[in-house]
């Protein structure tokens, strides 16, 4: 059995969607400046590294981080691997996967191999689902949607992509790395934190490989 760790780490300085704030952890007791322990303090936005959305996120009275179903988030995955000549996910190409029963789908882009180099300043043309993508992950009932960037939808089209996902109960996890995962059949584990009536919160994500 094979453990990827697809998950993208919270820390200073990190690449965030624009406007975002920025990460700061810090330390409130040291063990090496006398204190008795080690104690650390963070502020960070709900969207920082690996995170899911909710339908709160775009949609007014939208469901909350309250209502989320755990079963959406465990259970067979599918990664797909996007060709470097494509510059958007539409419903033409998923089509031509041929996939059938897929129940979560996460997309391993060109951006995702940003993640190479942390100094990489924020690219407003990354791969995202356009709206008929959007359109043809809801028809085929697919539960759940990730993609290894800051956001499913384009920087351009930001709000149409999310508001069709999330208002079809189609929960949306965002900012994955997948350098290490191959196109091909996993099992998703993927756990938020519990946050209360929240848009979003970050989370832990790993693919098995059996």
């Amino acid at each position: 059995m094979e453990i990827i760790d697809i998950s993208v780490g919270i820390r200073n300085g990190m690449l965030l969607w624009p406007g975002e704030p920025p990460v700061e952890i810090a330390w409130e007791n040291r063990i090496d400046e006398g204190a008795g322990f080690n104690d650390s303090l963070l502020r960070f936005g709900a969207h920082s590294g690996t995170h899911i959305d909710m339908p709160l996120h775009f949609i007014k009275g939208g469901a909350s981080t309250d209502d989320l179903d755990l079963n959406r988030l465990i259970g067979p995955v599918n990664v797909v691997e996007v060709p470097d000549n494509k510059t958007s996910i539409d419903a033409e190409f998923l089509e031509s996967l041929g996939l059938e029963d897929v129940t979560r789908l996460l997309f391993k882009t060109t951006s995702g191999k940003r993640w190479a180099d942390s100094s990489l300043p924020f690219d407003e043309k990354l791969v995202a689902l356009d709206r008929s993508g959007a359109r043809w992950v809801v028809d085929k009932g697919i539960k759940l949607v990730g993609i290894d960037y800051l956001s499913i939808a384009p920087y351009e089209d930001i709000e149409v992509p999310h508001q069709i996902l999330l208002s079809n109960n189609v929960v949306v996890l965002e900012t994955l790395d997948l350098r290490e995962a191959r196109a091909g059949e996993y099992e998703l584990i993927c756990l938020p934190l519990k946050l209360i009536g929240r848009e979003a919160a970050p989370a832990r994500a790993i693919l098995i490989k059996k």
